[in-house]
């Protein structure tokens, strides 16, 4: 788990360590959402790299990880959409948000906030003791508990027990994040 107020600083004071752990923290989960929309274009990364510096030159600090984490959301969307519009891709993109200008932002915040509950919930379970990590994992990878035993080499019941707690855990710290109440 990071500490998320010794990052806010570093960031705020152009620190490179804290740097590197935002991009770490968020640099996945900004590529997957600037590519929904664009629909599987290979800009995705230059997009949001593009934001990182953006942000870097700006003189622009942050009060909160979650003002950062909507001011990265969020310019990611801006910059996708001038993307687009700049490069005269995709016209149906764009016909699409002026027809469904409502329905597209309210999907876009969905997405948001999926994607920010998906990341919220990697991090957790980073933090979880090593076994029940590896057990979370290979669960959410599709193993069965017989296979997860075998690969293991623990009891099936072992298994059973830290699936079980690992996610007690990730529910108690899941419980409280403010964009489980947004969905």
């Amino acid at each position: 788990m990071i500490d998320e107020n010794l990052i806010l600083s570093g960031i705020n004071d152009k620190k490179e360590k804290a740097w590197a752990n935002l991009y770490d923290y968020y640099y996945a989960a900004l590529c997957v959402y600037v590519n929904r929309i664009l629909k599987e274009s290979d800009h995705a990364e230059d997009i949001v790299q593009e934001v990182f510096i953006a942000i870097w030159k700006s003189t622009k600090t942050f009060t909160s990880m979650r003002e950062l984490t909507n001011y990265l959301y969020r310019a990611c969307y801006n910059n996708t959409l001038i993307f687009v519009r700049n490069n005269k891709i995709h016209d149906s993109i764009l016909s699409a948000l002026g027809a469904e200008s409502e329905s597209m932002a309210d999907d876009v915040y969905a997405i948001t906030v999926r994607e920010e509950v998906i990341r919220q919930l990697y991090v957790h379970i980073e933090a979880l003791p090593p076994e029940q990590r590896k057990v979370i994992l290979m669960s959410i990878e599709g193993y069965s508990w017989e296979e997860i035993a075998e690969k293991l080499n623990i009891s099936v019941n072992t298994v059973k027990t830290h699936k079980s707690r690992g996610f007690k855990n990730l529910r108690s710290k899941l419980q409280d994040s403010i964009y489980l109440f947004l969905i």
